[in-house]
């Protein structure tokens, strides 16, 4: 390809990214659903809807990935994203609008999920770089985390003027995600076998699945890990439990990302180390029984710890699916994933929030701390029939 710069790929790639999630009502949007009038179980059904949604669109926009630009698709997804927030804008406590602003934002989601590894892999393929494919993935996450960072504790402090302050200032930085995105300069997608039809791609991906077992353990895996997700969107509830001031929500905030973006900018040096797979989850739990066990300031740091030491998992377990996937629909795999994702989140969400009724949010930690514990040991029994054959992955 004429005037094709891989350098001038990532930077465009990374700033992509890093606005994309630049984005200030991360820090308090549900705490706002609360002081705006609705229960935890009715933020838990809002979470449940956004997860809903985004399955349903996930691998329909995976698959246009394959078929169409994934150029493109990086282009309008912030612009669809944005839609969310102006909606909120004007929500003022309507449970309604709120659902309607989260079918923009999974709409969005749905449309980079997949796309942005996809093209990340092809890239590098194309660019002779495929062995920094770990480090490149790990340095997008560190620079999504530190994207994060810096728009959470920025947007708590707007939220303690304002909350609609860090609502609608959010629409900013997409806008310019999708201008770096239109500067991506696209390669030929890799093993591509000529032109397929766009509803080939779903059929692909699901044979691939079924038929690589390691492929569908590691997506298992994913699947298990993303339950840190679930869990972090009840944590803006935790703080407030703990009597943290607003303000220091964007402060939380920019710890807990600067934590993350460490931990994934890492993340490839222990792409060897086998045994993380199962103590990181289990060590994890351990922190969550005394986080659920004593609601405080103190414990929010233990909190953060347990999203820390557990961050590089997604980063290799993304890349060893990369690895592992020999279709064309590399981008529908990718989305088929994300898919079981979200329909574990629909599920969860729901119980998070019921738990939280029944008993009190606290327990929602405590719940996920047994499942970590069980988890583990599951990896455990399995480790062999994965870590082998992905040495090389």
């Amino acid at each position: 390809m004429q005037n094709f710069s891989y350098k001038s790929f990532l930077r465009n790639y990374y700033l992509t990214s890093f606005f994309y999630d630049f984005i200030f009502a991360y820090a308090i949007y549900n705490v706002l659903f609360n002081i705006r009038g609705l229960s935890i179980f009715q933020i838990s059904l809002l979470l449940s809807w956004w997860a809903l949604v985004a399955m349903l669109f996930e691998i329909p926009t995976g698959a246009l990935a394959d078929y169409w630009s994934r150029k493109k698709m990086l282009t309008i997804a912030p612009i669809i994203k944005s839609a969310c927030f102006i909606i909120w804008f004007f929500a003022n406590g309507n449970f309604y609008l709120y659902a309607l602003g989260f079918v923009f934002w999974a709409l969005g989601s749905s449309l980079v999920s997949g796309t942005t590894e996809a093209i990340l892999y092809d890239t590098s393929v194309y660019a002779g770089k495929k062995d920094e494919y770990e480090k490149v993935l790990g340095r997008k996450k560190f620079y999504f985390n530190i994207a994060l960072a810096i728009s959470t504790i920025s947007g708590g402090f707007m939220a303690s003027f304002n909350f609609d302050w860090a609502i609608i200032f959010s629409v900013v930085p997409l806008i310019l995600s999708a201008f770096f995105a239109s500067l991506i300069k696209e390669v030929p997608k890799v093993e591509t076998t000529g032109e397929i039809h766009y509803l080939e791609y779903i059929r692909i991906a699901f044979s691939e699945i079924k038929s690589n077992r390691v492929l569908l353990y590691l997506i298992i895996y994913l699947l298990a890990i993303s339950i840190f997700g679930d869990l972090e969107e009840f944590d803006q509830l935790y703080y407030q439990l703990a009597k943290l001031p607003i303000y220091a929500f964007g402060i939380v905030g920019f710890l807990w990302s600067s934590f993350n973006a460490v931990g994934a900018y890492y993340a490839h040096k222990f792409k060897n180390v086998s045994s993380i797979f199962y103590l990181l989850p289990f060590v994890s739990g351990i922190l969550l029984i005394f986080v659920a066990k004593y609601p405080s300031i103190p414990m929010i740091g233990l909190l953060l710890a347990s999203y820390f030491i557990t961050t590089p998992l997604r980063v290799l377990v993304e890349s060893k699916i990369q690895h592992n996937i020999s279709s064309v629909g590399r981008a529908t795999v990718t989305s088929v994933s994300t898919l079981f994702i979200n329909f574990f989140g629909v599920l969860l969400t729901p119980i998070f929030g019921l738990i939280s009724k029944v008993w009190n949010l606290q327990a929602i930690y405590l719940a996920t701390a047994c499942f970590l514990f069980l988890f583990a040991v599951w990896v455990f029994i399995v480790r062999n029939k994965v870590a082998v054959k992905t040495a090389n992955g």
